[in-house]
C-alpha cells in the first residue's frame, strides 16, 4: 500500500491534520496491508499513526537532517510478519548519503527509504523502496529514476518492490525508466488520467485526476488484485491523494 498523507500544516480546514488524522489511520487499518509506504510524513504525524497502528513498526528518517526534521517516507511493516534486516534513507542527489542534499533541479530534498525485510513466516527476503519524486522538474525525476534502478540492480539477494508518489504519470520517461528496469505497474490496466483513474484530487475528492501514485513489482511477479482506495471514513478525506493497494499472488 502506498499513501501520500500530506503534511497538513496549513489553515485550510480540509487538510488540517487533527481533523483528518483518524480517517487516515482508519483507511490504513482497513487495508490490512503487510507493508505500508507513506509520503510527506512529519514526526508529529508519525507519532500519532504509530499509536493508532499498533500492529506496525516502521523505518525512515526526515529528509532535512536525516533524523527527525522534515518530511519522511517511512516504510511500515507488520511486526508479526516481517523482521527488518537493514534500513537506509538515500537522498536523490549527487550525494545520496548527505542529509538534506539536492541536485538535478530538485527544489527541495527528495528521498527514498529502503527496507531490507525478512518474512518471518516463509523465510523469504524482500526489499521495499518507498520514494517521493520531484513535482516540478522532469529532469530531476528522470535522474532520480535512473538512480533508483541502479541502486536496486546492486541488490542481488532479494526481489524489490517500488512504491511511492512519483509525481507524474506512467507516460513520463521517469516511470518508463523504472518499468524498463524490470518492474511492472500493478495498475497498468488503469488509464493515466480520467474517470476512475486519478490518485491525486487536490482535496476535491474527485477520481478523474492523474494517476501519479504507484506500486511497482518485479516483472515476473503475479498480482492477485490492485486497486485505488476511495474511502472517506465519517465523510473525511484522509488526504489529497487516494491510496493504492496491491496484493501479490503466491509465487
Amino acid at each position: 500500500m502506498t499513501f501520500n498523507i500530506r503534511n497538513g500544516r496549513g489553515l485550510d480546514g480540509r487538510n488540517l491534520w487533527w481533523l483528518r488524522r483518524s480517517a487516515t489511520a482508519d483507511v490504513i487499518t482497513a487495508a490490512a496491508a503487510d507493508v505500508v509506504c507513506l509520503q510527506e510524513v512529519y514526526r508529529f504525524q508519525l507519532r500519532y499513526l504509530s499509536k493508532r497502528l499498533g500492529a506496525y513498526d516502521h523505518v525512515g528518517v526526515g529528509r532535512t537532517d536525516g533524523a527527525r526534521r522534515g518530511e519522511a517516507c517511512p516504510v511500515l511493516y507488520r511486526r508479526d510478519r516481517f523482521e527488518p534486516e537493514r534500513a537506509e534513507t538515500r537522498w536523490l542527489s549527487d550525494t545520496p548519503g548527505v542529509p538534506g542534499s539536492r541536485s538535478w533541479g530538485n527544489r527541495r530534498p527528495r528521498i527514498v527509504t529502503m527496507a531490507w525485510l525478512r518474512d518471518g513466516v516463509t523465510g523469504e527476503r524482500v526489499g521495499v523502496l518507498n520514494g517521493h519524486l520531484d513535482e516540478a522538474s522532469a529532469p530531476a525525476r528522470l535522474r532520480s529514476a535512473r538512480a533508483i534502478v541502479r541502486w536496486l540492480d546492486e541488490q542481488d539477494d532479494r526481489p524489490w518492490v517500488v512504491l511511492g508518489d512519483l509525481n507524474t504519470t506512467a507516460e513520463d520517461p521517469a516511470v518508463r525508466t523504472l518499468l524498463d528496469g524490470g518492474y511492472r505497474d500493478t495498475l497498468a490496466d488503469v488509464p493515466v488520467r480520467g474517470p476512475g483513474a486519478g490518485t491525486e484530487h487536490a482535496w476535491s475528492g474527485r477520481d478523474d485526476g492523474k494517476r501519479i501514485d504507484f506500486v511497482l513489482v518485479p516483472a515476473l511477479w503475479r498480482v492477485k488484485d490492485a486497486h485505488i482506495v476511495r474511502e472517506r471514513p465519517r465523510g473525511r478525506l484522509p488526504s489529497d491523494h487516494w491510496p493504492v493497494v496491491a496484493v501479490a499472488a503466491d509465487r
